[in-house]
């Protein structure tokens, strides 16, 4: 397992990142000082193949990189794993428009993969219109690949699309509950021209079917697309909960009942929430894992539809555990987590944003992984 990436998120990396969070916040995009810190570490390669310059990695990777990051920044953190989201999917296009994308490998890739955007065939290509939201790190992409649909024939038609920054203009309206630091505004497109070669068809692009992921060195690229972004995902979410759990730890440590004057350590109920807040955060970790492990049986050879079911399952499910265990935590440490200054408050917030993604959508992927295990057929899930 290449581990190039992931040891690179340093101390002195998460200080730099937890010293501009909220400068972050409060611009509503994230600090140039947070994306120059990692680009240092060379943590936005981490996917990219290695023919391009890349390091190449794998889901573990990515999700012990992520996490990290999350514990000094949740918005970078999520500009990150969003940015080599795009890398693992932009590693399935052809390799004219991969040699476009990593002439710079280090450099942030944004987009939407929801299509939202209308596509049209013209000679020399297509062009591309429409508004695309919840576009991460947009301020600071240089290459953005967006969900589209072709509505020329009798039944609509899904792609995907890479374009570069310059094609596109941002309408700056991200104000959120959470994750405010990463700048996920609305992107525009105004009849862009796209040539051929940075187009794709979408079954053939997230059915893992590209003729371009079997070329590179591993089977990182040959991963079914959905499950894999879940896992994606999943690790900004177990950084939150993990640093919530750190948070919640050194609060109730200096704090006393204000009537009877005893440590609020020393509340037994208390301790039961912190030890099923901790329980879920290990779940969700080997939750995690197992849904690399089915995802990598899957690029190996073994892919099924049941199987990518149980994968996404697994994955939306430690997303989950994570909220259930920072809700867990705000239950428990009182009234001073409720604060604007809390890390409490913030990782509740960011938190809460996490598991509005639809890659994470935990009520349809337990209808589909349900629907496998007595039996049913999946027809017209995304899997």
């Amino acid at each position: 397992m290449n581990v190039s990436a992931a040891s690179s998120v340093s101390p002195t990396l998460l200080e730099t990142l937890s010293a501009h969070a909220e400068a972050s916040d409060l611009a509503r995009s994230l600090a140039d000082e947070s994306v120059a810190a990692m680009r240092e570490a060379g943590l936005f390669r981490a996917l990219v193949p290695r023919r391009a310059g890349g390091d190449e990695g794998d889901l573990r990777v990515m999700l012990e990189m992520v996490s990290e990051c999350a514990r000094g920044c949740s918005s970078a953190a999520w500009v990150l794993m969003v940015s080599t989201g795009h890398d693992w999917i932009m590693a399935s296009f052809p390799e004219q428009a991969q040699d476009e994308v990593w002439a710079d490998p280090d450099l942030v890739s944004a987009g939407s993969l929801a299509p939202a955007g209308v596509i049209e065939r013209r000679e020399d290509g297509w062009t591309l219109s429409g508004r695309w939201g919840f576009v991460s790190g947009a301020a600071h992409g240089s290459w953005f690949l967006m969900g589209t649909v072709d509505h020329s024939e009798e039944r609509p038609r899904l792609y995907h699309a890479i374009v570069p920054r310059s094609d596109l203009e941002l309408d700056d309206n991200w104000h959120a509950l959470g994750l405010r630091g990463t700048g996920s505004v609305e992107v525009v497109a105004d009849k862009v021209l796209v040539p051929e070669h940075r187009v794709m068809d979408s079954g053939v692009l997230f059915g893992a079917r590209s003729e371009w992921a079997s070329r590179h060195a591993t089977n990182t690229y040959k991963i079914p697309i959905m499950p894999g972004l879940a896992v994606h995902a999943g690790a900004s979410s177990l950084g939150l909960a993990r640093g919530a759990i750190d948070a919640a730890s050194e609060l109730m440590g200096v704090q006393s009942d204000k009537y009877t004057g005893r440590k609020k350590l020393d509340r037994p109920g208390l301790h039961t929430r912190f030890a099923e807040a901790k329980a879920e955060v290990l779940c969700a970790e080997k939750l995690l894992d197992s849904a690399i492990d089915l995802l990598e049986q899957a690029a190996n050879g073994s892919d099924s539809l049941p199987l990518r079911a149980e994968a996404k399952f697994q994955a939306c499910y430690a997303v989950e555990l994570c909220r259930r265990s920072v809700n867990r935590l705000i239950a428990a440490t009182g009234a001073r987590s409720v604060f604007d200054d809390s890390p409490l408050q913030k990782a509740f917030r960011d938190v809460t944003m996490a598991t509005k993604h639809q890659t994470v959508n935990f009520d349809e992927a337990s209808l589909v992984y349900g629907r496998t295990l007595v039996g049913l057929d999946t027809k017209g899930f995304i899997l």
